[in-house]
């Protein structure tokens, strides 16, 4: 069936939020049978969970933050994306941010502050976080910018406002690419998708920062590369269990742990699964299987629900899943907005703020185990 590209746009949003909220129920758990997940989303379709409307976490909270930005700025800019990040903390603090971030975003409500880069930036002794916090937020910045090059940078520049390990920044970069090529229908040839990301991903790790910080901490010299390989290697296999998936891909908060973990779920969600209802859909299977992993199950659902919505479009979410789900209806009306800047003739195609303040790289090579 032929989905229009608005209908896409509508699909990642709406699908993020859904991972979000849906996945909340089931974060931090080590085992996650197939069989409670189903009755989690039974519950969504017949309405009779009885317990009110699904939360959204700080993933919601922030990339509500990146588009509303994206939209008023008509681009990136990261003095007015900082503020508002630094707001929304102020307004609603309890949505489950991690203590690393918290810090960050207490220094960005300073009026003080001139370098919004600079507090990410002394995480940690110096080092940033390498956690998923920027890559949950990424999805918006494929929908507001149409090339691969402008992807990348705004994406990675908006995660340098919380996280600036290249661990953390490049894994938004990788899933604000994997929303890109779902958006332009790439997903119906998987191999040529999980090729183009990992070139994509290749030219991103030749960077001398990512570099230093892959040798500190004992990684692959392209670890996102190494990571995609391995999808590959499970999509090829077929029949990988979840045990497996885990084992390989990971499952955790770092963002290596989870970015390439949320595109498999995608991947290997584009068939039927066995133990997973036959009348589900592509995005339906793709939300309970990444449920399913456990770990950090929301950002994970999140990320993968906003891959799989870009590829499936909006038709193919449950309404009963929408109405679930606190903010589903507002994500439909930004991914609406963010169409029409997609395609709005700019003056300076990717306009920002930030280029003629580029943050610095950090200089540390020593790295604790950080990933808030």
């Amino acid at each position: 069936m032929l989905v229009s590209t608005l209908s896409r746009f509508r699909g990642a949003l709406v699908g993020a939020v859904l991972g979000d909220c849906i996945g909340g129920e089931f974060e931090g758990a080590e085992d996650v049978p197939f069989d409670r997940v189903l009755q989690h989303l039974s519950g969504l379709e017949d309405d009779t969970r009885g317990d009110g409307i699904l939360q959204y976490s700080d993933d919601t909270a922030m990339m509500r933050c990146v588009s509303h930005s994206l939209l008023t700025r008509t681009g990136f800019d990261e003095q007015d994306m900082a503020r508002r990040f630094a707001k929304e903390y102020s307004l609603a603090p309890g949505r489950g941010y991690g203590s690393g971030v918290v810090q960050v975003l207490r220094k960005l409500a300073s009026p003080q502050l001139s370098d919004v880069f600079q507090p990410a930036q002394a995480q940690f002794g110096g080092r940033g976080s390498f956690g998923n916090g920027g890559a949950m937020r990424a999805a918006p910045f494929a929908l507001a910018f149409k090339n691969a090059a402008d992807v990348r940078r705004y994406s990675r520049l908006g995660a340098m406002l919380t996280h600036s390990c290249s661990l953390g920044y490049n894994g938004a970069v990788l899933q604000a690419l994997a929303v890109h090529l779902s958006l332009q229908g790439t997903l119906a040839l998987p191999q040529e998708f999980i090729n183009k990301l990992i070139s994509e991903m290749e030219a991103v790790e030749k960077d001398e920062t990512a570099q230093r910080d892959s040798k500190a901490l004992n990684l692959a010299e392209f670890p996102y590369c190494a990571r995609l390989h391995k999808v590959k290697e499970l999509m090829e296999r077929n029949g990988a269990s979840i045990e497996e998936v885990i084992s390989e891909l990971g499952n955790g908060i770092a963002a290596l742990e989870s970015v390439p973990t949320a595109i498999f779920c995608v991947l290997h969600c584009l068939e039927a699964r066995e133990g997973l209802p036959e009348h589900y859909g592509g995005l339906e299977r793709t939300i309970a299987y990444s449920l399913a992993l456990g770990g950090d199950t929301d950002t994970i659902a999140c990320m993968a629900g906003a891959i799989a919505g870009a590829h499936y479009g909006i038709l193919a979410i449950p309404q009963s899943w929408q109405r679930s789900c606190e903010g589903a209806e507002e994500a439909d009306q930004l991914a609406e907005r963010l169409y029409k800047l997609y395609h709005l003739e700019r003056p300076e195609d990717g306009m920002t703020m930030s280029d003629s303040n580029q943050p610095h790289s950090h200089g540390s090579s020593q790295h604790p185990p950080n990933s808030d």
